[in-house]
């Protein structure tokens, strides 16, 4: 009796770390995370020096694009569910991609104009 009392406390137990370890965040764990340079659009190579995504482990990072001389840092706020990649702004601004990740490249699909973005690791 004592043998089926502990082993049903052993099995609670176990059922709570399970319960209790859904509960982090999966970004950790994503091939999203890391720096990536804009690399090629749907018009072919682009100057490596324009556009880069930060993406850190807790769902923040960074978006760096360049125009004319001037480069602007902006942080996002990024989740990625499935195949879909939402990048939140601090100014209420959406994008919606559908992404891919093969060795150290990163495709972007804009989810509203159909526009391939590809980037590399850096």
């Amino acid at each position: 009796m004592k043998t089926k009392k502990y082993l049903g406390f052993a099995v609670i137990a176990f059922l709570a770390a399970v319960i209790c370890s859904c509960s982090e965040d999966d970004y950790y764990y994503s091939p999203l995370i890391g720096d990536w340079v804009l690399v090629a659009d749907d018009y072919g190579p682009v100057n490596t020096d324009q556009t880069y995504f930060n993406f850190f482990g807790d769902g923040s990072g960074y978006y760096t694009d360049s125009d004319w001389g001037n480069q602007y840092t902006y942080p996002i706020y990024w989740d990625a569910t499935g195949s879909t990649l939402y990048i939140n702004f601090d100014d209420g601004q959406q994008w919606v991609y559908l992404w891919t990740v093969a060795g150290n490249t990163l495709y972007l699909e804009d989810v509203d104009t159909g526009s391939r973005l590809t980037f590399q690791m850096y």
